[in-house]
């Protein structure tokens, strides 16, 4: 980051038509420590950055000179970092994103960025509908809008064919795929579109495709799960076995291996598969196994193990991730709800 607060001291200062002398009494310092602020001999304590904020009339912020990219990463670091964003931040951070979509330097970045930013409030706003979506509900358990408004907040399935297929999404994803047709997680995107929307043959024809840009492990997963919404389970599990055959090595296809035993209900070999990928993963791993096990484990009111897998995912993320802020504090409010739920179950049986 390029700081450097003393110029920007001076320059706001400057702009007030403030001596040194009166930007000192206002602090309660004296000149001296001013002219060595300007002069970037020294700093400023940390506790007055809030105070020289409101005689500037700006914010913190602003009182550090950062550039374009440091700001982008600060933005970057916040959406990862912080469960909730304040109006203000929010809306300076979109303010600045919008300004610099209209440097061609920056505008993949900054859009991409701003798409990040409304996705993360619309999160935010989720979570917050959800438990007052719950309590309305139980105020009158009777109220289908009160359903919806559940099903809303949580991303619930609706049965609706008009409201639960990607025909639009669908349509978008295929002229992804023909201006990039050699990039092949365009096509990974597609056929879950397609599958999901029972457009099978569509899917068939899109895995050819892809396998003649990239013949992996992914082309038996696809046909696999294309098989078994074609109500072919035999041949969908013949599929997924040549996936593992083909790249036993790669965690990820036990992992992939598990998740499509999970969604047959078949918890017990899900669980062997996800456990079978666990030591597989390099470094810095992801924690996907670990959190599915837990979800089983809860689905089986198994509240010691799945408490078991997410303090396993806290170690991880914090040995391999090294992170901070909201990405552990999420698991850390899991971790607790799991112990408070264990105390609970415990208190009952005495």
């Amino acid at each position: 980051m390029n700081i450097q607060l003393g110029n920007k001291i001076r320059s706001l200062r400057l702009a007030k038509s403030m001596t040194q002398e009166q930007l000192a009494q206002a602090l309660g310092v004296s000149a001296q420590a001013i002219s060595k602020w300007e002069s970037n001999a020294n700093m400023p304590d940390i506790q007055m950055l809030p105070e020289l904020a409101v005689i500037f009339g700006t914010s913190i912020d602003e009182l550090f000179t950062m550039t374009d990219d440091s700001r982008m990463d600060r933005i970057e670091n916040q959406l990862d970092s912080i469960r909730f964003l304040e109006s203000g931040v929010f809306e300076q951070n979109e303010q600045f994103l919008k300004t610099c979509i209209e440097n061609p330097r920056y505008e993949a970045r900054a859009t991409l960025l701003l798409a990040q930013l409304y996705n993360k409030r619309a999160e935010e706003y989720r979570d917050m509908a959800k438990p007052v979506a719950r309590k309305a509900l139980l105020l009158n358990p009777s109220a289908k809008e009160a359903h919806n408004a559940v099903f809303d907040a949580e991303n619930g399935p609706f049965s609706d064919w008009n409201l639960n297929n990607f025909a639009n999404l669908i349509d978008f994803y295929k002229d992804i795929v023909k201006k990039h047709p050699d990039d092949i997680r365009n096509y990974f995107w597609l056929l879950k579109l397609l599958i999901h929307d029972h457009r099978l043959e569509e899917a068939r024809m899109y895995a050819e495709q892809m396998r003649q840009v990239d013949n992996t492990y992914h082309y038996e997963m696809y046909m696999g799960q294309i098989c078994k919404e074609d109500c072919d389970l035999n041949s969908a599990m013949a599929w997924w076995k040549k996936m593992t055959e083909h790249s036993p090595e790669k965690w990820i296809v036990w992992a992939e291996y598990g998740d499509v035993l999970a969604k047959l209900g078949k918890y017990d070999e899900a669980v062997f598969y996800y456990k079978k990928a666990m030591p597989l993963r390099p470094r810095p791993r992801f924690i996907d196994c670990e959190d599915a096990v837990a979800d089983i484990c809860l689905i089986r009111k198994d509240l010691e193990g799945a408490l078991q897998m997410k303090e396993q995912s806290l170690r991880i993320t914090m040995e391999d991730w090294t992170a901070e802020g909201e990405v552990v504090h999420q698991i850390q409010r899991e971790i607790q709800s799991l112990k408070d739920r264990i105390n609970s179950q415990n208190q009952e049986v005495r």
